[in-house]
């Protein structure tokens, strides 16, 4: 690969909204009608504001540091080689653990396809052995260039839009006004659905440690960050409320139901949903194979800085211009993740509790370089991040935490050692 070829920037928009748009939504949107009611749609824009602060700060540093690594590197220089690590780390397993989480999740719902039953039924290849499986084929994936990302992205957006489109044509169908002017206003609901609506939106920063990737980075780089971040908030709240016009707070699966609401069909109904239910697992591809090839570079950053163990062998780059190392230190952690636990919530906690304090030092970095009223506002919402997070802790056992420490732990602790060894 030609190491000048870049990343166009509405290529870069896509690939980031496919990296954030998926499983989150597809799982978990009619659970936001049932809890929230007519609020739904108002959700997704409120989280959106929530982390608008914490958009204008990322897209600054993007423009200020157009390097590969982002959240390492805005860290690393504003604050320090020891807090750019805690940042790039904690971010680099946080990613690790959300892409575990998404993987196991696409594993397991594609295992219960009734094409695939009888095949993992007599092979014994199901449970963690296709984990295994899909991580072998992602990382020859990652090993190729990143214009070959950008083609498989475009696929994925065509399967993913077949279940998002079937809302937009359905809509006029089956509008029904009686399912808006009887919904509830149930602002407790927030409280319940906040956690799921913030996790949808965890991603839209991916593109910050490929920045140098994209063409004019230095102007793009930002620009990728609003425009996708723009979209993903204006999708999100629209689909909300078409499916509440549709659906209203009724407990349904929101996407296999609508070809039975629109013909008695049953072989375009078999064969429609099962169309859907493909398209919707390959959300979840799509947003793994982004954050696995873009958090390549988060580890890339750390050690062509030599703050981290094997550093020059992690910043080798093969004839793909990718780091071949870092592909298989990600694929290994990957495996080591779901050896730990397969359990959603583990890895779910561990997603956030890195995100977040990437986000919080990534504020304070645009602190040191501007005071502004963006800066402090970013701050705030990573407060609320954490509220929300430790609430969620609370209610789910303070153990889900140990995972996380354990692996935050031996990174800091690889960390001191290698620097000492660079003072000898």
């Amino acid at each position: 690969m030609n190491p000048t070829v870049k990343i166009p920037l509405w290529g870069a928009i896509l690939i980031n909204v496919n990296i954030v748009i998926g499983s989150a939504f597809f799982l978990h949107s009619q659970k936001i009608s049932s809890a929230t009611g007519l609020l739904a749609p108002v959700a997704w824009l409120l989280c959106g504001l929530l982390l608008f602060p914490l958009i204008i700060v990322l897209a600054h540093l993007a423009r200020t540091y157009p390097t590969a690594g982002g959240i390492y590197v805005y860290s690393q220089k504003q604050l320090g080689q020891f807090w750019g690590f805690v940042s790039g780390w904690g971010y680099f397993i946080g990613t690790i653990a959300a892409n575990a989480a998404v993987l196991h999740a696409f594993s397991s719902e594609f295992q219960k396809l009734s094409v695939t039953q009888n095949f993992f039924a007599t092979t014994g290849l199901g449970g963690l052995w296709f984990d295994l499986v899909l991580v072998l084929i992602f990382t020859g994936l990652n090993l190729l260039n990143i214009e070959f990302l950008e083609r498989i992205q475009i696929g994925f957006t065509i399967l993913k839009a077949i279940p998002l489109l079937l809302i937009v044509f359905a809509l006029p169908c089956l509008f029904n006004l009686e399912n808006v002017t009887s919904a509830p206003i149930i602002w407790g609901g927030f409280a319940h659905t906040l956690p799921l609506v913030l996790f949808a939106y965890v991603g839209i920063e991916a593109c910050c440690a490929v920045a140098d990737k994209i063409q004019d980075g230095q102007r793009n780089a930002s620009r990728v960050i609003f425009i996708s971040f723009a979209l993903i908030m204006s999708i999100y709240a629209l689909l909300q409320f078409s499916l509440l016009c549709i659906h209203g707070t009724a407990a349904v699966d929101p996407f296999t139901s609508i070809l039975p609401m629109l013909t008695s069909n049953q072989a375009v109904i078999t064969w429609g949903n099962g169309l859907i239910n493909l398209a919707i697992l390959a959300s979840f591809l799509a947003g793994f194979y982004g954050m696995f090839y873009f958090n390549n570079w988060n580890l890339y950053a750390m050690a062509n800085d030599n703050s981290i163990l094997f550093s020059q062998k992690l910043t080798t780059l093969n004839s793909h211009q990718v780091p071949w190392m870092c592909v298989m230190a990600q694929s290994i952690l990957i495996v080591v993740f779901l050896g730990i636990t397969s359990k959603t919530e583990y890895l779910s906690t561990m997603a956030d509790l890195g995100t977040i304090v990437a986000y919080l030092l990534s504020a304070l970095a645009f602190l040191t370089l501007r005071k502004s009223m963006a800066g402090y506002c970013a701050l705030g919402s990573c407060a609320v991040l954490m509220v929300i997070c430790g609430k969620s802790l609370l209610e789910s056992g303070l153990h889900l935490l140990i995972p996380f420490i354990i692996v935050l732990g031996i990174g800091l602790g690889a960390h001191y050692a290698h620097e000492m060894m660079k003072k000898h």
